[in-house]
């Protein structure tokens, strides 16, 4: 695995996320360890529990958004947090399937909670042989 490109900015109440691929599904990998990052270092987590997930969306940008909301669902839900991800988007955009790999976080107190991904300051483009993504976390 390569290392993930992400930074953060700031927002007013919020955090910004700026996230880097050479393709799309590295970019969709980096942005879920930019977003598990900021909630708890990702090699505190485990990999025992393997979670394959199917994700769809209308277009490239709602199936980000989609996936992010998902992995915030299982950490809500199940306790389950993932540190390393396997992310392969459809020809279209319009779908994905991903191999996850994490472990409960039960014990763990979270240094940020992230209620939510959000459309604000969104932006998903090609530039210069690679895919920059930018968008806002509700905490």
């Amino acid at each position: 695995m390569n290392t993930p490109k992400f930074e953060y900015f700031d927002v007013t109440a919020d955090i910004g996320v700026k996230v880097w691929g050479l393709n799309i599904n590295e970019v969709f990998e980096n942005t879920a360890i930019a977003v598990t990052s900021l909630m708890l270092d990702p090699l505190k987590i485990g990999k025992n529990i393997v979670k394959e997930l199917i994700i769809e969306g209308n277009d490239l940008s709602s199936l980000l958004v989609n996936w992010i909301t998902e992995l915030l669902i299982i950490r809500d839900s199940e306790g389950i947090l993932f540190s390393c991800f396997e992310v392969n988007v459809s020809d279209n955009g319009k779908s994905l399937n991903a191999k996850n790999y994490g472990d409960y976080i039960m014990g763990n107190d979270l240094e940020m909670d992230i209620k939510a991904i959000t459309y604000s300051l969104f932006k998903l483009e090609k530039l210069d042989g690679q895919y920059y993504l930018q968008f806002v976390l509700d905490i």
